[in-house]
């Protein structure tokens, strides 16, 4: 179906996060609405290696592709995929901004509401309302949504219960929340697919783990995910690790972790990860009384968990930064 985007010019943004690709994006632009899918899959695998503001310059030509001609269908794929460019980047509002327009046109779009593209949607716009702390109304969007307990194993879905299982967890249900991330675990490894750069399940499992008292596994599932990263991973997906392993391990082991989290996260692209290792190793130096280094960390964390636009993040950097020690997860 065709549709005209009269919806305020979500591109407007893209220019600002454009400018920080230094390289003009290295895919063929599409033809045609048609021509989408294999573009964004290019994008997609862009975004994946952390070359991500050539991927949203990239999404903002596929928008504005699919906008001239009136392709529902392509500006949600768009919007989706700049979506996920956005959050990794640590543009929050703009991630949101982008996977609300493509739930606005999903229904127009023709596609099935418990299709693979509205599975993807769907995992896009709990994602970045957990980054923002937005609880409640993640909690609610998932239990409006048609997809039930179990779900099919294409990736989509898979990703899907990813998001799902850290949002059980978020509100409460730790049960629920292992149940979909082991189950993530069981099916990454039969696609042997098992890597944290295809789907942190570990790190994620592991947070859950020491909420519930399960210190040891929490701390093995840490430990596995670092490793497995060290070996064949991007920085930033080492960072995320090191980030969890020094909220589950004990001592100085953990304020080791924590620091060099923030290390590796420095030089890459993922600011809202950097925001949240800063604040978190703010947290733990508060709880190791070094309130000096405490206030510094937390400074840089607060200010640039602001720039991402997280009121969550920002009011525990605050909370931290006031002198509060953080309980442990």
């Amino acid at each position: 179906m065709t549709v005209r985007d009269e919806r305020p010019r979500l591109a407007d943004r893209g220019p600002d996060l454009a400018a920080r690709g230094a390289r003009p994006v290295p895919v063929a632009p599409p033809a045609c609405p048609d021509d989408l899918p294999r573009y964004l899959g290019a994008l997609r695998r862009l975004s994946d290696a952390d070359d991500l503001a050539v991927a949203y310059a990239g999404c903002t030509i596929a928008v504005d592709v699919a906008g001239r001609d009136g392709s529902a269908a392509g500006l949600v794929l768009a919007y989706s995929e700049r979506s996920s460019a956005a959050r990794r980047l640590g543009d929050l509002p703009q991630a949101r901004r982008d996977a609300e327009a493509a739930a606005d046109l999903l229904e127009v779009s023709g596609a099935q509401p418990q299709s693979a593209m509205a599975a993807l949607l769907l995992s896009r716009r709990l994602a970045v309302r957990l980054d923002l702390g937005d609880l409640e109304s993640a909690d609610a969007l998932l239990a409006a949504a048609p997809f039930g307990a179990e779900l099919p194993d294409e990736p989509e879905f898979l990703l899907l219960r990813y998001v799902r299982g850290r949002l059980h967890a978020a509100v409460g249900r730790p049960g629920e929340g292992l149940a979909d991330l082991y189950r993530c675990g069981e099916r990454v490894a039969t696609l042997r697919a098992d890597h944290p750069g295809v789907l942190p399940w570990r790190s994620a499992a592991a947070t859950v783990l020491t909420g519930i008292g399960a210190a040891e596994a929490a701390e093995r599932l840490a430990a596995e995910e670092v490793a497995l990263t060290r070996r064949h991973g991007l920085a930033s997906a080492l960072g995320r690790a090191l980030r969890i392993q020094g909220q589950v391990r004990p001592g100085p082991a953990g304020m080791a972790a924590a620091e060099e989290a923030v290390r590796v996260l420095q030089g890459t692209p993922r600011r809202f990860e950097r925001a949240t290792a800063l604040v978190d190793l703010g947290g733990l130096l508060n709880l190791a009384r070094r309130r000096p280094q405490a206030r510094r960390v937390l400074r840089d964390g607060l200010e640039l968990a602001q720039e991402c636009g997280s009121p969550a993040l920002v009011a525990r950097a605050r909370t931290y930064y006031a002198g509060r020690a953080p309980g442990r997860c």
